[in-house]
């Protein structure tokens, strides 16, 4: 199968769990061409796992020639469709301006990128994420072009439920990746309140990740963050708890993987934590991989932000989990899924370091404990977060849509 995929940016650091299930088909033998809507991220890395899909992406630029030639043979072609979609971007985002130019803005770009799939001879298109590629794929087939499926992950879902309707109920194929996303879509989207929902879990390649079986260290305590460094991911509680009972967690460290608009600020918080905390910035995944073997405990403190963004299933726990390391992290959105509390790791309510102190205490007097949930927990990955059985599932959907 050839299968043409609409991201939002490319290439985005962040976004590992898209770039391994693109490597997945590529291995199970489909074809895969690569779409961006926003311009390329020059100052963002691409992991060395996914440096082959490089060569698979088409770039196209938003009102460059290839576009605006799209553009006017679709108001040639299909002057009332057109109009119809610009109708129902503009009525949908009434409320909502600036999504409702970007998605217009978009306009020309969608229908390049469905002309150009199709030349290559691609059988099916798929969105990576409801927003703005969702936005592109309904627009080419409403146009005439491609059947598509979508992911829907988070934010993408929970900001603002605006034209899914019409992005969702025209899709031949819609996956969350959790039970909670398919919950809310079908509660807060009636025209696919009847519509089947696959929910398949963002997934890790345990086959090729080795557990580690040793108990966490308590000297040192090696406490790992990995993520982007903004509000929904909540590591202003993570450096208050620290405050708190650092203390009485012996010789502690934390080492935070990541950048974002959020750093300045939380280096000034950390001042008076001293050295013991570490900024590394964004790390290579091979450098990531062996901080996770090495951690004692992976936190993920994530929160509901600003405007609902929130997380699906934080994949930075699904990796912690991978490499049979103790996670905690906040029982929101569809966390609990991956994180058991007591059973596969430890939850604690968001936006509290208290709480989140104790966990983190927890998981230093009693390493052997930990080890034990983390044992659980890699499990609970290996049955419903495998790469190879949930990128054979998306296969199937998009096969069948």
């Amino acid at each position: 199968m050839k299968i043409a995929v609409i991201v939002t940016e490319f290439p985005k650091s962040t976004e590992t769990f898209i770039y391994r299930d693109l490597m997945k088909f590529i291995e199970l033998g489909h074809e895969v061409r690569l779409y961006h809507v926003a311009a390329w991220r020059k100052n963002q890395t691409l992991h060395g796992f996914a440096e082959p899909l490089r060569e698979r992406v088409r770039s196209i630029p938003l009102l460059g020639r290839e576009s605006l030639t799209a553009l006017a043979g679709g108001v040639v072609r299909r002057p009332l469709t057109m109009g119809a979609i610009i109708g129902r971007i503009v009525t949908a985002y009434a409320s909502l301006p600036r999504i409702a130019a970007k998605s217009l803005a978009l306009l020309p770009k969608a229908l390049a990128i469905a002309a150009d799939a199709q030349r290559w001879g691609a059988d099916h298109i798929h969105a990576e994420f409801a927003g703005h590629p969702a936005t592109a794929a309904w627009i080419g087939r409403r146009m005439g072009g491609l059947p598509y499926s979508v992911s829907c992950r988070a934010h993408d879902i929970f900001r603002t439920q605006r034209l899914l309707d019409a992005k969702l109920s025209e899709a031949g194929g819609i996956r969350t990746v959790s039970e909670f996303g398919a919950a809310f879509l079908h509660r807060t989207v009636p025209a696919i309140a009847e519509r089947p929902i696959q929910v398949i879990h963002s997934s890790v390649d345990t086959a090729r990740i080795a557990p580690v079986d040793t108990v966490p260290s308590t000297d040192p305590f090696r406490i790992l963050y990995v993520g982007a460094l903004e509000p929904k991911k909540g590591v202003e509680y993570l450096l208050e708890a620290l405050g708190a009972v650092g203390e009485r967690l012996g010789n502690w460290q934390l080492d935070l993987i990541g950048s974002g608009p959020s750093a300045e600020a939380l280096k000034a918080q950390a001042a008076s934590l001293g050295d013991r905390v570490r900024f590394r910035g964004m790390q290579p995944f091979e450098v990531v991989a062996e901080s996770y073997r090495t951690a004692s405990v992976c936190v993920a403190p994530s929160v509901i932000g600003p405007s609902g963004r929130q997380e699906g299933i934080p994949n930075v726990m699904i990796e912690a989990l991978a490499y049979q390391r103790p996670a905690i992290t906040t029982a929101i959105s569809g966390i609990p899924e991956l994180i058991r509390d007591g059973e596969t790791g430890l939850l604690v309510p968001q936006r509290d370091s208290a709480a989140l102190g104790q966990a983190l205490l927890r998981v230093f007097t009693d390493p052997v404990a930990a080890l034990e949930m983390a044992k659980r927990g890699r499990r609970h990955v290996e049955q419903e977060f495998d790469l190879t059985a949930n990128a054979s599932r998306q296969l199937a959907m998009m096969a069948a849509a």
